[in-house]
């Protein structure tokens, strides 16, 4: 590391307003260390605890293992656990109130307590100098702490508040959906039109609730079919010649990690009460290991119903679990795995 790029980790604000306040975010305290100005950036930055996180049952031998070890199912079950454990799908803030002067903030970045990671003790070292207060993390082990910076929208401006004043604060966060992980026994599904008459059920942990569902047959989807009809079109307007050739080698590698040329995506129709999303996937697909990542991010496909609604009169969803043989008609086995809670708006007074 250079000496110039060691000086671009430094925190050095042309203003700082320390606020020293103390809050739960999701069970978990968070610290509001500060508010910066530095270089037309301003930012609030929190100290927050990692929740400490045992191992499961069928992680305590393979903690080290590589990714690629595991199963799509032992990958989806330490996902889902993780995101439980952290707790992480409403610690975003969105918008800060302070002496009714509004921080909107747009974007966050955390640094972890790791050996490797000077940034993070140099920015710490910053705020106890300035006088940060340590109540409530002396005794946290360092590798449990993260250190987050919330930057704000540019165009509003720092907040100019009185210090002789009391600081009140409102933290705003957006309304968000998180994966709740759920468990039913395997599903039974038949391919075409065919009307599955039998209701099911799941315990939701989440709002403590017994929920049901109808699951009503499977079809087919050909991606690669409907990659080539995209294909065919000229390119879109926007794109030079080289861009497009480069949009479809992306796409054919998005491909390659969804199945193979010789497969299809299995859908599945379903209906839920109060209209839940619902994920569901075939026992073939999580009992097998991951196809080959060719370093790409993955990619998010949604499907429509050809229906409103269903025979049962609730409204109808399309769920992808899987690639099936291009040719399979029979049934397919499926699993719920998880299904999204809505998570309303929320303000903590400080």
């Amino acid at each position: 590391m250079q000496l110039k790029e060691l000086k671009d980790t430094m925190l050095v604000p042309d203003r700082e307003v320390l606020l020293n306040r103390l809050v739960k975010i999701n069970h978990t305290d968070v610290l509001l260390i500060s508010i910066t100005l530095e270089q037309q950036t301003h930012k609030l930055w929190t100290l927050r605890k990692l929740p400490e996180r045992s191992p499961g049952p069928d992680e305590e031998e393979s903690v080290y293992e590589s990714e690629e070890t595991f199963s799509n199912r032992e990958l989806m079950q330490r996902h889902l656990r993780e995101d439980t454990v952290l707790d992480n799908q409403q610690e975003f803030i969105s918008r800060m109130i302070i002496q009714g002067q509004s921080m909107t903030f747009h974007s966050s970045e955390s640094t972890y307590g790791m050996e490797q990671n000077p940034t993070f003790y140099m920015r710490l070292q910053h705020f106890i100098e300035n006088g940060m207060e340590l109540a409530g993390f002396e005794e946290v082990e360092l590798e449990r702490l993260s250190l987050t910076c919330y930057e704000q929208e540019s165009s509003e401006p720092f907040p100019d508040l009185d210090l002789d004043q009391e600081l009140d604060i409102a933290l705003k966060f957006d309304r968000t959906f998180c994966a709740i992980p759920v468990h039913t026994d395997p599903i039974v599904v038949e391919f075409g039109d065919s009307q599955n008459e039998t209701k099911y059920s799941f315990h939701d942990p989440f709002c403590q609730k017994k929920r049901f569902f109808y699951v009503n047959a499977w079809t087919r989807y050909d991606i690669w079919e409907e990659t080539q009809k995209t294909f065919e079109n000229p390119a879109s307007e926007g794109f030079t010649a080289e861009e497009w050739q480069r949009f479809k080698e992306q796409r054919m590698e998005v491909n390659k990690s969804v199945c193979s040329k010789d497969q299809v995506l299995a859908l599945v129709q379903y209906e839920s009460e109060d209209n839940i999303q619902l994920n569901f996937y075939a026992q073939t697909y999580l009992d097998a290991k991951p196809l080959p990542s060719s370093g790409m991010s993955s990619t998010s496909l949604f499907f429509a119903s050809d229906h409103e609604f269903g025979p049962h009169g609730l409204k109808t969803r399309v769920d992808s679990v899987g690639p099936v043989d291009r040719t399979f008609e029979g049934t397919i086995v499926v699993e719920l795995m998880s299904y999204y809670a809505e998570l309303p708006e929320k303000t903590i007074k400080i």
